[in-house]
């Protein structure tokens, strides 16, 4: 059968029609796919906070270790708590890069690690706020341990000898209340150096929620209560800070418990403390 070179010619077409229409198939399921995997990736961006619950228990490690009272401003919070949780939280910040403490200058005297005023201010800076100052100076804690500032140096002193932290944060939830941002954080507890037999919990004691304030697009930290949410475990007796002889800062982990003192010479201001 001959076949004319007008059906030749449709044929071809014919085919070559078929031949764009696989590729536009395949191409329309690749775009349909890539949508679907989009999506899917946004929505679980969305609802997954894992980067951000990482940043703010990094942020209150050094408040969640000392185990702070409720408060409803910075400025009655108790006092050695605060002064403590600025120069252990600052000090835990230069724990977590490469060389630690390792770089910083040490006393001639004690072979304490001087630890710059200006860090401090800077960490405060980013948990408290630009407008808080607070006086540099020396501080007792209730575990006797004696921060010691330099101010001629303008550096505080950072002992040899550590304690064991009681607490670990673990950030549970964040939501956003009449403008304010809350951050609930569970007590994990540590290990009690002294009681070998137990096995400590991972599992949270206690909740406290950390409230945060916006200011130009930044959330700082203003007020502490207690967590609507409870813990699922009944809360075990709280192991007592004690000090670790021998280990150096860098390898100890560092904690402490609620001074008594009200703030008076730590408040927010905008002024420089004098």
């Amino acid at each position: 059968m001959t076949i004319s070179k007008e059906e030749q010619a449709r044929n071809h077409r014919r085919r070559r029609r078929q031949m764009w229409g696989v590729l536009i198939c395949v191409f329309v399921m690749i775009g349909l796919w890539t949508v679907i995997k989009t999506m899917k990736d946004g929505i679980v961006s969305l609802f997954d906070q894992s980067e951000e619950y990482t940043l703010y228990e990094n942020r209150l490690e050094g408040m969640v270790m000392f185990d702070p009272l409720p408060f409803d401003s910075i400025a009655n919070m108790n006092d050695a708590t605060l002064r403590s949780a600025a120069v252990w939280g600052t000090v835990y910040d230069i724990l977590d890069t490469e060389y630690g403490l390792s770089t910083y200058t040490r006393d001639e005297e004690t072979d304490m690690a001087l630890l710059p005023a200006v860090e401090v201010d800077a960490y405060l800076t980013r948990l408290l706020g630009p407008s808080f100052k607070m006086e540099h100076r020396s501080f007792d804690g209730e575990d006797d341990m004696t921060i010691i500032f330099d101010d001629a140096r303008q550096c505080y002193l950072i002992p040899v000898t550590s304690m064991v932290s009681s607490y670990t944060p673990r950030v549970v939830d964040m939501f956003k209340r009449s403008g304010q941002l809350y951050v609930t954080v569970g007590y994990i507890p540590n290990a009690d150096e002294t009681d070998l037999t137990t096995t400590p919990s991972d599992e949270p004691v206690k909740y406290m929620d950390y409230i945060f304030s916006s200011t130009n697009g930044n959330w700082y930290l203003t007020s502490l209560q207690n967590s609507d949410k409870k813990a699922d475990v009944k809360p075990t007796a709280t192991p007592s800070a004690k000090p670790v002889e021998e280990q150096s800062t860098e390898d100890a982990i560092i904690a402490g418990v609620n001074g008594e003192d009200t703030a008076s010479s730590v408040q927010p201001s905008t002024e420089p403390a004098k």
